[in-house]
């Protein structure tokens, strides 16, 4: 169960705010923390507590926080010999409201430093795991070359469209699974996800671009997910969010680690659901997740 990894690697700066602060104003935090995060960390870290081989491919700032990314990924199980050192790391400022909103500012730092020659080298890596997992916290045309080199040995392709940006149709044909939240489908699309036909009608025109499956995820109202074969809606769990920060990373690498162990579309989808589930009721994107979930 090999999964290569294309992505991000930061670290967030978290502040608790009773809300998100407006324009022009001056908010006091209640508290302050420092974790580890990026998207593609994140991913990593769960889907390696999750049992699968991690091959993480991307780039970290020659400094401190460098360092301590690596060792954080390296004590959680993740493969670290395809990571680079250049720059300066990349870091998040995240607020979090005491009902578990979270709004982030993004300094990308190194990880706008992976190139397309950085992943010809790991071109081995990828060729060997059984799926790639990607985000859009590098750039672009890296991601395109990391697709390439997965379609061309057939291996599964996971992209998660976020940040979200417009993606160039050779882009899209090759991916297996696309996995937007409400937003990043509208700009997509160009289609507001407000009611069930919309949805479908967004979806159906991904589809039409080659793409293979895509997953939705709606938040409190769960996930849809929609191909040429299928279609249906998987719940979300009823919890009490702490922190949201990293759901949706949690969801993606417990998708792709159920995909890998070849459960279904939708069992690996409730799988996801449940794992991103428990994420949100801990504190920062990469918590211990306990063994008793996989059960």
């Amino acid at each position: 169960m090999d999964i290569s990894l294309v992505g991000s690697v930061n670290m967030d700066l978290v502040y608790r705010v009773p809300y998100v602060v407006r324009a022009g104003e001056t908010l006091h935090s209640t508290s302050y923390n420092v974790h580890f995060g990026g998207k593609g960390a994140n991913q990593a870290v769960a889907a390696s507590q999750l049992g699968a081989n991690v091959h993480f491919i991307g780039k970290v700032g020659a400094d401190d926080l460098g360092d301590q990314a690596i060792k954080n990924l390296k004590d959680r199980g993740v493969y670290i010999d395809s990571i680079q050192k250049e720059g300066v790391t990349g870091q998040a400022i995240i607020q979090v409201t005491d009902a578990g909103d979270n709004a982030i500012v993004l300094f990308p730092g190194a990880n706008f430093l992976v190139t397309r020659e950085q992943i010809e080298q790991e071109a081995d890596i990828i060729a060997s795991s059984k799926a790639l997992l990607l985000q859009l916290e590098v750039p672009l045309d890296t991601v395109e070359k990391a697709v390439n080199i997965a379609a061309q040995h057939g291996k599964i392709v996971i992209l998660n469209p976020a940040p979200s940006q417009k993606l160039p149709d050779s882009l899209l044909k090759n991916v297996t699974v696309l996995t937007p939240n409400e937003t990043e489908l509208a700009q997509l699309t160009g289609i507001e996800a407000t009611t069930e036909e919309n949805l479908r009608a967004a979806c159906s025109q991904l589809l039409d671009k080659g793409v293979g499956t895509v997953v939705v995820t709606l938040g409190s109202k769960g996930s849809f997910y929609m191909n040429r074969e299928e279609s249906g809606w998987v719940q979300a769990l009823n919890v009490e969010a702490v922190d949201t920060t990293g759901a949706g990373d949690a969801f993606n690498g417990a998708f792709a680690v159920g995909l890998c162990q070849g459960n279904t579309l939708r069992n690996s989808i409730e799988f996801a659901t449940k794992v991103s589930a428990f994420v949100v009721t801990q504190m920062g994107a990469q918590p211990l997740i306990p063994h008793s979930i996989m059960e």
